[in-house]
């Protein structure tokens, strides 16, 4: 081999080595730039991907509450707040649909969805499986039970109040439909075992709370026992039913999410969220979607609240009032029951009492449109007087209901409360409601001039007829 060519092997031999090497080192190299974007993905959390995806995917089970897309865009309590909670973190929503609740949680498990949103008792059993939320809202369950035959003729409450159960003792010896597996086979279980009698409880594979309710409603069962803001819904258009009786404490309701690894941002970013959410704005979603099966109890025709709309609306023209929150306030006080006559005295279609009637010039024989223009001119009167207690005219309404249930004195006590111990005596929510709600542990106040209240009636009178009152809002024009 000659000297030359020796010298061609050798230099050929080093550049060889030269790529071989610098293929290595690239090779090397990507795969150390793999291995830190795998380890970045890894230490990202359940959230952190969600953002980095930019979608939340929810499911919910179908129906009028929580999902439903009967106007020109979806909407319902569940997906209303999942939208809020989506936008406050720059996220868009995929809404997924399943009547089976069994459904729902097997999309979990299985990670097709992020979380369940489908108004979840939030129980030990189910904190132990799942990754659960604060409580958004509680709800209690309730009986619902048929209004006895010829209800809405009867003169009094006493009549009717007298063929209802009205005590978790009543419930002895009575056959009540539930859904199988529900929160309220429990109940009714313990409630069985703290009376000492039978409660005998069927159970359906096949029907859910709203359509249990509806069974009552046609008389295919005697009673069943749903969550209250099932019952409230379900009531819409079912004439004759009560849902009065409670039969559970309140159990908080909120969202269920997958447990990854104890990752816990999820749940944290949901309750942030959750302690961000204004009370007024979830008052105002539950008065929508929930609140307003009382409100819908009398309503004759498609459109129409009841049959003295027409004067209703010139009433409220009059003092200045959305006829809706007139309309609201007639509900409240008499279903719109014209000579309905309360075991006080109180009369008529506004409940008033003799000496207002007299006041203002009617009688057990007056018209309705007597009737409701009397009514309007204590609530003008009630306005005058709280016009230089409370500036805001929609704030001065909250105080108006209230002095049209309970009396000008006893608001005018809880304003000195109010005052006194370092609230606002001009604004009614987390104000001067908390006297009116307490107003009998400070009877010995020297603000109170007006006497004993049970402030409970009067703080719930007023929560209900704004909660209807929103309904008719979003209902009707």
């Amino acid at each position: 081999m000659t000297k030359h060519l020796k010298k061609t092997i050798q230099i050929l031999f080093f550049v060889t080595m030269l790529i071989s090497f610098s293929a290595c080192n690239n090779r090397v190299d990507n795969e150390m730039d793999t291995n830190e974007a795998q380890v970045e993905e890894d230490t990202l959390t359940v959230f952190e991907h969600l953002l980095e995806r930019g979608t939340l995917v929810a499911v919910t089970n179908c129906g009028e509450i929580n999902y439903n897309e009967f106007g020109k865009k979806p909407s319902g309590f569940e997906y209303e707040l999942l939208s809020d909670f989506c936008s406050s973190n720059g996220l868009e929503l995929e809404m997924k649909v399943e009547d089976n609740l069994d459904t729902c949680f097997k999309m979990l498990d299985s990670c097709e969805v992020d979380v369940v949103a489908a108004g979840i008792g939030l129980t030990k059993a189910m904190k132990r499986r799942y990754m659960m939320s604060n409580p958004i809202i509680a709800q209690r369950c309730v009986l619902v039970q048929r209004l006895p035959k010829g209800w809405n003729a009867m003169s009094t409450d006493n009549e009717v109040e007298s063929q209802l159960l009205r005590s978790p003792l009543d419930l002895a010896g009575k056959t009540i439909h539930v859904t199988k597996g529900s929160y309220a086979v429990k109940v009714l279980e313990y409630l069985s075992d703290c009376i000492g009698d039978t409660i005998y409880v069927v159970e359906c594979d096949t029907l859910n709370g709203i359509e249990l309710v509806e069974a009552v409603s046609d008389g295919r069962a005697d009673y069943t026992v749903v969550e209250e803001y099932v019952a409230k819904m379900a009531s819409v258009g079912q004439k004759g039913l009560d849902t009065k009786l409670a039969v559970s404490v309140d159990q908080p309701i909120g969202w269920a999410m997958l447990n990854q690894n104890s990752d816990s941002s999820l749940v944290n970013a949901i309750n942030t969220w959750i302690e961000g959410v204004e009370q007024r704005h979830l008052r105002r979603l539950l008065a929508k979607y929930v609140n307003n099966g009382r409100a819908n109890r009398s309503k004759p025709k498609a459109g129409q609240l009841s049959e003295f709309d027409p004067l209703i609306k010139k009433t409220a023209k009059k003092i200045g009032w959305d006829w809706r929150l007139l309309a609201s306030l007639i509900c409240q006080e008499s279903h719109f029951k014209l000579d309905l006559e309360s075991d006080k005295g109180a009369f008529g279609l506004m409940q008033l009492m003799p000496v207002v009637m007299e006041k203002y010039g009617i009688d057990y024989d007056s018209s309705p449109e007597e009737q409701i223009e009397a009514g309007g001119k204590l609530l003008a009167y009630l306005g005058e007087c709280f016009e230089n207690r409370v500036a805001d005219s929609t704030e001065r309404v909250k105080f108006v209901l209230a002095a049209y249930n309970a009396g000008l004195g006893h608001v005018y006590d809880a304003q000195r409360l109010a005052a006194k111990y370092g609230s606002a005596p001009d604004i009614w929510d987390d104000n001067v409601d908390y006297y009116i709600l307490n107003k009998s542990k400070y009877r010995n106040d020297t603000c109170c001039r007006a006497g004993y209240l049970r402030g409970t009636e009067t703080y719930r009178f007023v929560e209900e007829v704004l909660d209807r009152y929103y309904q008719y809002q979003a209902n009707y024009n």
